[in-house]
């Protein structure tokens, strides 16, 4: 899963990466290569046996996978986006960096963390009560210490996303211009939440059918605003935004009850991405 926002893909590349044992035994789901979905689970049979995490999708692709979602790209997933194509223009999704003030040096410095990125299957754990001695990562495959450590392992590594290639059709659903639409205010610099029953809402306004819009392995993006109300303020006011105290320091994002990730694994997405520091409400 942002500025362009969070995709679902970022983790540190390790040099002299060591291998790692796998620290549990999965339960994973047999794979039938000419059809990926056969035994395919819902979202109700999730997690495959009950002492994964809840709703834990780990074992689906198998129980040494790397790749989670973006198993659903296939060949001739992108072969059906190519035969989409109408204009055959391009669009560049990248935010800008903030230029320099007139000079550039050799040497630069930035916070990775800004402007679009992925977000990999590494860069956030579930853990039972936020220590670290918990932390899992998707399928049991590392743990805390195998990222951190000197030499650590490039398991589940942000390369594996890079190795396999990113393409496919991408889905843009206009939040922020079906909410100007019907004349609805909205502040994304605040907690306002967009529900999957909005986001069907804007697909019936673009014409296309709530239940049908998407394929598997699609990639969908929300514009939520927050990019437009961002650039509409002060340099000075862009610069203390991130830096509200509290409660005040709330951006726009979906909502993420069970029937939000219902909703995502159904449609068997690749990729989910948002307009807005994170995809999904941000504290």
């Amino acid at each position: 899963m942002i500025a362009l926002g969070t995709f679902a893909l970022f983790a540190a590349v390790l040099t002299n990466a060591r291998p790692v044992p796998h620290p549990l035994t999965l339960v994973s789901r047999a794979l039938n290569d000419s059809d990926i979905y056969a035994n395919w689970p819902t979202y109700d049979q999730l997690p495959l046996p009950p002492s994964f995490p809840t709703k834990a999708a780990w074992g689906v692709w198998g129980a040494d996978d790397e790749l989670g979602a973006l198993n659903h790209i296939r060949n001739v997933t992108i072969l059906e986006a190519k035969s989409e194509i109408k204009l055959g223009r391009t669009f560049n999704l990248n935010l800008d960096l903030s230029p320099f003030a007139g000079y550039q040096d050799d040497i630069i410095t930035l916070n990775t963390q800004i402007s679009t990125q992925f977000d990999g299957l590494r860069h956030f754990p579930y853990s039972t009560n936020s220590s670290q001695s918990t932390y899992q990562f998707y399928n049991d495959l590392i743990k805390f210490d195998d990222i951190m450590a000197p030499g650590g392992s490039a398991t589940l590594g942000i390369q594996n996303a890079a190795q396999k290639g990113i393409a496919g059709r991408g889905i843009l659903l206009d939040w922020a211009g079906w909410m100007d639409s019907k004349n609805a205010s909205f502040d994304a610099f605040n907690a306002t939440t967009i529900s999957t029953v909005e986001l069907d809402g804007v697909a019936t306004w673009q014409r296309l059918d709530p239940g049908s819009f998407s394929k598997p392995g699609d990639f969908l993006v929300v514009r939520t605003g927050f990019t437009k109300q961002y650039r509409a303020l002060s340099l000075q006011a862009q610069e203390v935004l991130p830096f509200r105290p509290g409660d005040d320091a709330q951006f726009i994002g979906i909502e993420t009850p069970d029937a939000t990730l219902r909703w995502l694994w159904d449609k068997k997405l690749a990729l989910v991405g948002a307009t807005s520091p994170r995809l999904n409400l941000c504290r």
